[in-house]
């Protein structure tokens, strides 16, 4: 039955490259039939069917950290009252790099003024950093004086999560006698030695498609997803446990995902921290493959279509009952970063 419905979906994924570019379909993935990753509750709220995770569904506005804990802390939404702030996995992993301004389906998370949204987490080597997943899709440790209602220019905001996190206090990695390495919560299995020579975007394809480790060839360069799965909040310098992988250093390394708007760049992750940003796909970066596919790390199937042009300016509403008046400042012009993903 499984493989049945494997087959059929991908003769179904080949008829609609057919199709894609002839009238018979809307422009941008619109198709019904594609799997749904989240459920709508009619409550305010938005179910991971694969994380099991429940996200509010209109983030709350604009906010200090210390107004984004206080929040949490007070929200009763969809009947529940254990709202808390997100990991910083568990929030990245709501993004969708398929899409630009935002970087996430506004079916299920209504664009909104923000550019950033909090995590609960701070930089072990900087406690003042906190954890930001940003509206191109990135992810970075900023300062909590950044933030515009702190007298900073970043508006950040905040999104409530609910339930037990699939990703615990970190990655579970064990190192196996072939030279691999198995993250124990996704399943995915790594290389253990990093490649040595720093090489092009297209240089690391190639040489993932062409490695033989294991017993197995059929290694990979990984998604941004997954190659953030196995950066560790608990560490810095590097974020990447050098007591599992070989030659781990703080350094970046290519993932295989484009930037959607700009497709000659391409997504890192910097095991300096874990900060996922992007940069051109000339530019000369160290490999680690994979293998394996993971329902936790797998990018989004959820159809989509095109976000407008520039993001922001959505939903504004609050999403729930605080007791905490936070102030909201999304009329407020913000001159933008050197880098829009970090």
């Amino acid at each position: 039955m499984h493989f049945h419905h494997q087959h059929s979906r991908r003769l179904w994924l080949g008829s609609f490259a057919t199709l894609a570019g002839s009238t018979l379909l809307p422009p941008l993935f619109a198709s019904p039939q594609l799997p749904t990753q989240y459920k709508d509750n009619g409550d305010g709220t938005v179910t991971d069917t694969v994380s099991g995770l429940t996200w509010q569904q209109s983030d709350a506005g604009e906010m200090t950290l210390e107004q984004a804990r206080q929040y949490a802390e007070q929200l009763q939404l969809g009947g529940h009252d254990d709202w808390r702030l997100p990991l910083p996995m568990e929030l990245f992993c709501i993004m969708d790099h398929r899409l630009h301004g935002p970087a996430m389906n506004t079916r299920w998370f209504p664009a909104s003024a923000a550019r950033y949204w909090w995590t609960e987490t701070a930089r072990p080597d900087s406690r003042d950093k906190y954890w930001q997943v940003n509206t191109g899709g990135g992810i970075g440790a900023h300062a909590k004086s950044e933030a515009s209602g702190a007298g900073g220019e970043n508006p950040v905001h905040t999104r409530c999560v609910r339930g037990t996190s699939p990703w615990g206090a970190g990655p579970r990695l064990q190192k196996n006698t072939d030279s691999t390495v198995t993250d124990q919560i996704t399943g995915l299995v790594w290389q253990q030695q990093l490649n040595s020579q720093a090489m092009t975007w297209e240089q690391a394809q190639q040489y993932c498609n062409e490695l033989v480790l294991g017993g197995h060839s059929d290694w990979r360069l990984p998604t941004i997803r997954e190659l953030r799965s196995i950066s560790d909040d608990r560490l810095a310098q590097p974020s990447l446990n050098p007591d599992i992988f070989s030659g781990a250093d703080s350094i970046p390394c290519w993932s295989a995902t484009t930037q959607m708007n700009r497709p000659e760049r391409a997504w890192y992750t910097d095991f300096t921290s874990g900060l996922v940003t992007y940069r051109d796909k000339t530019e000369h970066m160290r490999v680690l493959a994979v293998r394996g596919s993971s329902p936790l790390t797998a990018d989004p199937t959820d159809a989509v279509t095109p976000n407008p042009r520039g993001g922001g300016g959505g939903s504004k509403g609050r999403g729930g009952k605080g007791k905490d008046k936070a102030r909201n400042s999304a009329d407020k012009a913000k001159p933008p970063r050197k880098n829009p993903a970090e």
